[in-house]
């Protein structure tokens, strides 16, 4: 039996292997040899890329690399190895596309998402040659239609590195597939520290493989399992298919009053400078020990019910299946209530959703078994999640690098980096894919690249001399900035030759592209108004025909451009809220897409000959970044002044620098002490 070196044990903190780490040992972990890890949740595979990471750091190999597919999930790693290695210096790369982050030369450990550094590749970073590590976390993501396509290029980039590739995985039925791929060895596991129990309620009882457990309290089925859960002194959490249902039943099983905590309710609230509706309604939960999780809370919000969470201060979260993905929380229960969910029409959601939603339920450190639980509404579904979900066995993956809009940006960033420089070498690359690799030739794929090179060249962004491809200014600036070329070509159509423009007119250019998807939908009763409103703004780029086949995206665009519109008019997250129907969570993601696009259009504007769009452009991010009106941009530029203190001082009359430096007294009068002084010492 092979053995975990002895300084890896001391340094690494700890006694025995759990069975996939010892598979992994045995498969060569420590000869370099490159695994795909496919485990069940909570068994232990991070601890294998650490292994792997820091046995390569302590011999003096190279960094460690380590991707995720969200930023959340980014942050706590950051944490875990800060704290764990503080012997290693350890980075946080993610956001800012246009940058190359030179700084990351000096770091041991890397951690960072896959577009992060896929874009990082795209600015040519050297110090990607002395990774030694390369750790892809969730690798099963490339069935993800969304991430998929652009962790399938990053990966194939990679393995030219023949760094040794750790794989982490959920337990997928073809992951000896990712394994050829890459040319690794597979370490299959079931085992699990903690005993994981399937079952299903129905008619007041949860129902296991063989046995059933009765819930005395009877009453809505949620309900039911929350109050025999909070009789076992445990925590639960119920995965639900939207943001409407979780704040829905969160505001249900609030009703039962199952804590106190006004502390971390008055936290809650006050995320937000102003609270919003939003804001008043989750700390009102929160008080009563009931919380609600999405995408459309703010950070602070989310890591303040995971703390609390954590610290059992909250006994029940509701929320989306994003909350399946990284975050290690202590839930005793979990709940999958829906099994299906609605993309335009109602479909099932896949077994492996299922299962790592379950597979949250028990978790090391805090149990000694989990329950997952569905609810049936009748004998014969109880059988059928039984039959179709606990005793399925999760589905294949497959590559998602067929759509075209995710081709033409890796394409161009192909061309723009020069690894390949002739359709010879496009289709070599495309060759060594996970597509090619399942299906055995690319020629679905090599249509679709002959039809993107053509777009390429017609579109400015790619020269074809002498049989070979060159990408052009435009479109290596394109590539650089991380954007669909659709996108940079929709810029320099709405830019060139045009006079500087109003702010409506910017926003809704950068609003109807890719990279601001997805758009707010105008209801079939909103379209009078909205093209009414039309009449209110000259556009910078042509409004296409009613029939047109782009013209209720054209809508849409127009329609998310109106609340960008009132964000930097000053309109408060709760008013937007309101009538709109933006929560701040998902207002906030906007404003970040819509930042990096406007730096996008000032970038292409110096590149088309259009300097004169750069100013306007540039004042406009501002706004966009601070919420504010034109009004207030000599005041926001000093730290510590946003739009509520920047108001403050327009309206006692203080507008720019000149009037801070006559009125000391003053500003110290509006912003209190501390602030006042800050202001008056960068002034």
């Amino acid at each position: 039996m092979k053995k975990v070196p002895l300084n890896i044990k001391e340094r690494l903190g700890f006694e025995v292997l759990r069975p996939p780490q010892q598979k992994a040992v045995e498969k060569g972990l420590f000869d370099g040899k490159s695994l795909v890890i496919a485990s069940p949740t909570a068994s232990g595979k991070t601890l294998v890329a650490e292994m792997a990471g820091i046995n390569n750091l302590m011999l003096e190999k190279g960094k460690m690399l380590y991707i995720v597919p969200l930023r959340s999930i980014a942050h706590e790693k950051y944490d875990y190895f800060t704290e764990k290695y503080p012997d290693f210096k350890t980075a946080l790369s993610v956001g800012d596309f246009d940058s190359s982050d030179k700084w990351l030369d000096k770091y041991d450990i890397v951690i960072t998402t896959s577009e992060k550094m896929d874009s990082l590749l795209r600015h040519r970073v050297l110090w990607v040659n002395s990774v030694a590590t390369v750790v892809i976390d969730e690798v099963h993501m490339l069935n993800d239609i969304s991430r998929g396509p652009t962790l399938e290029i990053l990966m194939t980039k990679l393995l030219h590195l023949n760094s040794q590739f750790i794989c982490l995985s959920a337990t997928i039925k073809n992951a000896g597939e990712i394994a050829e791929w890459i040319n690794a060895d597979l370490v299959e596991s079931d085992y699990r520290p903690v005993q994981l129990k399937e079952g299903v309620f129905y008619d007041n009882n949860i129902f296991f493989e063989n046995e059933k457990e009765e819930v005395i309290n009877k009453g809505r089925a949620e309900i039911s399992i929350l109050m025999d859960t909070l009789k076992k002194e445990k925590q639960i959490i119920f995965f639900v298919s939207s943001r409407r249902f979780a704040e829905s039943l969160a505001r249900v099983l609030s009703e039962k009053n199952v804590g106190n905590e006004k502390e971390l309710a008055d936290k809650v609230l006050h995320s937000l400078r102003v609270p919003t509706e939003q804001c008043r309604k989750i700390s009102s939960f929160v008080e009563k020990g009931v919380a609600f999780h999405h995408a459309g809370l703010v950070s602070e919000q989310r890591k303040l019910i995971e703390a609390g969470f954590k610290q059992g201060k909250i006994k029940a979260i509701c929320a989306t299946p994003t909350l399946a993905m990284g975050v290690n929380l202590p839930a005793f229960r979990v709940v999958v209530r829906d099994l299906t969910r609605y993309v335009g029409r109602v479909v099932r959601i896949p077994v492996l959703e299922y299962k790592q939603m379950a597979g949250r339920a028990g978790r090391p450190d805090y149990d000694k078994e989990g329950e997952a639980i569905c609810i049936a509404n009748s004998e014969d579904q109880k059988d059928i999640i039984f039959e179709e979900y606990i005793n399925s066995d999760t589905e294949e993956i497959f590559s998602k690098l067929s759509s075209e809009p995710v081709l033409r940006s890796h394409i161009l960033a192909l061309i723009a980096s020069m690894s390949t420089r002739n359709i010879n070498d496009l289709k070599n690359f495309f060759s060594k894919t996970f597509w090619a690799k399942q299906y055995g030739n690319i020629l679905e794929l090599e249509s679709k690249i002959d039809k993107i090179i053509s777009l390429l060249i017609e579109g400015g962004m790619v020269e074809e001399k002498e049989g070979g491809f060159f990408a052009t200014p435009l479109g290596n600036r394109i590539s650089e900035l991380y954007l669909d070329p659709k996108t940079g070509r929709h810029i320099a159509d709405c830019l060139i030759g045009k006079e500087p423009q109003k702010d409506f007119a910017y926003l809704q250019m950068v609003c109807n592209t890719a990279e601001m998807h997805p758009l707010m939908r105008v209801n079939p009763k909103e379209f009078p108004e909205i093209q009414m409103r039309l009449g209110e703004f000259i556009l910078i780029q042509e409004e296409p025909s009613p029939w047109d086949y782009d013209y209720e995206k054209f809508l849409s665009s127009f329609k998310t451009a109106l609340v960008m519109f009132e964000w930097i008019n000053e309109r408060t997250e709760d008013s937007i809220l309101k009538e709109y129907r933006v929560s701040p969570g998902e207002l906030y993601n906007r404003v970040r897409n819509l930042d990096w696009v406007l730096y996008a259009s000032s970038e292409i504007a110096n590149l088309v000959d259009s300097k004169q769009h750069v100013k306007e452009l540039t004042k406009l991010r501002v706004r966009v970044v601070k919420g504010i009106k034109e009004e207030l941009l000599a005041l926001v530029r000093f730290r510590g002044i946003g739009r509520y203190r920047g108001r403050k001082l327009f309206r006692a009359g203080i507008k720019d620098v000149k009037d801070i430096r006559k009125n000391r007294d003053k500003i110290i009068d509006i912003l209190g002490k501390k602030i006042g002084e800050n202001l008056l010492e960068q002034v």
